[in-house]
């Protein structure tokens, strides 16, 4: 216990001891109170000292009203290329981990122009490297002294010289942003329309500027983000109740009170006595009311649509009641609508007053992503006065089930194969087709449509015609979900992942409809896996894996602490996969990890199609760097012999996948 603490008490202890003598003796039964101006003074010196302990109290707190979520606003989702932005700013900026940041962002930029040398010269890594070292990869002057082993001596020429300031570290950046521009230039990569002066006030450079550093923590939602003071709205319980607290409101009114009344009897001046009384009113009021009662709120959800379809908008009318005795008379409501949603008309808030038996409504039109969702209404509820305030969770039973339309618009390629079931996989073997083949002698049981009559009327032999077979393909439709897959152009806009989704729903009902066996897998720390197969089963089972599988969750997965040895996310898939699939496999291609997997399942013997969605931007200078990196790994998996679809969101699947089979052909 502190001083202050112990202060207090002690005068509070006084205060009521006194409060009761002298109740006692306007009764008559207790001793008589000393009538002596020194009593009196006692009582104001005492009176102004609780007082001034108020008023540090109060300087020392403020008022503690929720801050409330923005569950309207979606969620951010990083853009390629935000982790070198995010550097360059604590270098700028921040002026921290000036030597750590700029040694990742040489590691990054080196391994770029070594794959672009490799690309351009048919050269190994080595003879790059050295090409790279030496400086005769380029005529840049910058680009080729930026990765010199040589120093210049004048501290602008090579990354040991730039130290410490942040008028190096901007003179850093512009090395940066000389050495990608001229990678760029080398790949024949154009950025369109990138304004280096535009991009670094509005991306992430611009969006930090007195901001925090702790950007590390995982994706950011619209509940927990850093301007709402709750924590989180993750909850099974159909009651949670949050926190109760005192707002502060009426702190100032106690220290007031006491002070006035403390001086108006130290100085004998009934008026400020009187102002004082007043306050006390006030304090008394304010410290008499009770706690409100939101264990008796009962929410109610209905739904426009109860089976809607992926991007559909359902409106979303909620009803709030109050059953039990008391009155509510300061409510807020806010219905925290789920990450994927985007709230297109109405506001999910409400403010009211409900007595008892009373009940509010409000409704609110969102537009829907795949999912089950059960999502909480936050309550913040406040007695008469306002200074206490309460937080509460209420999560009715309503949910909404959001399952994609297994469609097929979106016509997908297989390659040659060889299975037991018929589909339209062409192979070399002769039999029922609609290809022609081959003509061979006729043998007892072939069916009468197959045989040659043209030959049997020219020469009264009977002859079977064979076509060429088509057989069925298995096919695994496989999704990168990590992290780093869950990346977007810029706020607003479908991740990669989403996008991959969307598209897989099209591209599998158009591989099962041709006869195809089809299934589904994902590389992330949740095992997903759905075998190849057929049937209205295997049907609806593939809806609900696209809908409520934590693994294609369409919110991103958030950072956790895993203890153990590090397991490979396509561990479960590669033990599961079988030998003669063909992978289609729905990627960004946001690292070297992805491109490596496609590799590793192509040695394995399975012919691999990559559809990669293409989220980068050139706003900023990492988005510039990631988008060069992509070029190049798409590059180096077509150089072996690999197909990849590079996929403008902006345009159809279908129109990519005519292209790529024109370059195929």
């Amino acid at each position: 216990m502190n001083v202050s603490t112990l202060v207090r008490r002690v005068l509070v202890g006084g205060g009521v001891v006194a409060f009761g003598i002298a109740v006692m003796s306007i009764a008559g039964v207790g001793p008589a109170l000393p009538a002596g101006g020194t009593a009196i003074a006692l009582i104001g010196v005492v009176s102004m000292l609780m007082g001034l302990l108020s008023a540090r109290s109060r300087l020392q707190s403020e008022q503690t009203e929720t801050v409330t979520p923005d569950p309207e606003l979606p969620p951010h989702t990083p853009p390629p290329g935000d982790e070198v932005d995010q550097q360059l700013y604590e270098m700028i900026e921040l002026q921290h981990g000036m030597q750590e940041n700029r040694d990742r962002i040489e590691e990054r930029l080196e391994a770029a122009a070594i794959r672009i040398i490799r690309q351009r010269d048919d050269c190994s890594r080595v003879q790059a490297q050295v090409k790279l070292q030496e400086g005769n990869w380029t005529d840049n002057d910058v680009a080729r002294d930026f990765f010199s082993d040589s120093s210049s001596g004048d501290g602008g020429g090579s990354i040991e010289n730039l130290l410490g300031s942040s008028n190096e570290s901007a003179e850093f950046k512009e090395q940066v942003e000389d050495v990608i521009d001229e990678l760029a230039r080398l790949g024949n990569m154009e950025f369109e329309g990138a304004d280096k002066s535009a991009a670094d006030s509005g991306g992430l450079l611009g969006r930090l500027r007195g901001g925090g550093d702790d950007d590390d923590d995982g994706p950011e939602t619209q509940w927990n983000a850093e301007t709402s003071s709750i924590d989180t709205f993750d909850v099974d319980e159909p009651f949670v109740d949050l926190d109760t607290h005192e707002t502060n409101r009426w702190l100032g009114v106690t220290t007031f009170a006491l002070l006035a009344v403390g001086l108006g009897v130290f100085v004998a001046q009934p008026g400020l006595v009187l102002a004082g009384s007043v306050a006390v009113g006030y304090t008394a009021y304010a410290r008499a009311t009770a706690t409100p009662p939101t264990e008796h709120v009962e929410v109610e959800r209905e739904f426009s649509d109860d089976a809607p379809n992926p991007g559909d908008e359902v409106q979303v009318t909620v009803t709030v009641r109050n059953t039990g005795p008391s009155i509510l008379p300061d409510l807020r409501l806010i219905d925290i609508v789920p990450d994927p949603f985007i709230v297109t008309r109405g506001s999910p808030r409400l403010h009211t007053t409900l007595a008892s038996g009373e009940a509010d409504t409000f409704s609110y039109t969102v537009e829907v992503e795949r999912g089950n969702h059960t999502w909480p209404l936050l309550c913040l509820a406040r007695d008469f006065s306002g200074s206490v305030e309460r937080e509460s969770l209420v999560t009715p039973e309503d949910n909404l089930v959001c399952k994609p339309v297994l469609s097929a618009r979106t016509g997908m390629p297989v390659r040659a194969q060889t299975t037991q079931y018929a589909g339209d996989v062409e192979t070399s073997v002769g039999g029922s087709g609609l290809e022609f083949h081959s003509v061979r002698e006729y043998r007892a049981g072939d069916p009468m449509n197959r045989i040659n009559w043209k030959r049997y009327a020219r020469t009264g032999e009977f002859a079977t015609v064979d076509f060429r077979q088509e057989k069925a393909a298995k096919i695994t439709l496989l999704f990168d979900t990590r992290e780093r897959a869950y990346s977007a152009e810029s706020p607003g806009k479908p991740h990669a992942v989403d996008l991959s989704v969307h598209a897989a729903t099209d591209v599998f009902s158009s591989l099962y409809d041709a006869g195809n066996l089809v299934g589904v897998a994902a590389f992330d720390t949740v095992p997903c896996w759905l075998a190849p197969g057929a049937g209205s089963a295997h049907l609806e089972r593939a809806r609900e894996l696209f809908a409520e599988h934590p693994a294609l969750s369409a919110i991103p997965p958030s950072k956790a602490n895993i203890e153990g040895t590090y397991i490979d996310p396509m561990t479960h898939v590669r033990r599961q996969l079988p030998s003669n699939s063909q992978v289609f496999l729905f990627t960004p291609l946001a690292d070297d990890y992805a491109s490596e997997t496609a590799r590793r399942l192509d040695s394995a013997g399975h012919l691999v199609t990559i559809v990669s969605p293409d989220t980068t931007s050139d706003k900023t200078v990492g988005q510039r760097l990631a988008h060069i990196e992509r070029e190049l790994r798409l590059a180096e998996l077509r150089e072996r012999g690999i197909r990849a679809i590079d996929w403008d969101p902006e345009d159809r699947l279908t129109l990519e996948i005519e292209r790529a089979q024109t370059r195929w052909a």
